[in-house]
């Protein structure tokens, strides 16, 4: 997967997951406190890390 992919991959999932990422379009820092250190909850932050592992798997498989 490339670098572009993956970056809207981990998006997308940061956006399903994590509902102060909802809505911002991508992951990339915006130089401004609020906009870069959202409030989150632990359970969201739990579920996108096992997606993204997940996504990661699959593409090791893929790669085999």
């Amino acid at each position: 997967m490339k670098n572009e992919e993956l970056a809207k991959e981990l998006t997308k999932i940061a956006e399903k997951n994590i509902y102060a990422l909802r809505g911002r379009g991508d992951l990339e820092r915006r130089n401004a406190d609020w906009k870069d250190f959202p409030l989150i909850a632990i359970w969201e932050l739990k579920d996108a890390l096992r997606e993204a592992y997940e996504l990661g798997r699959q593409e090791a498989k893929k790669e085999e």
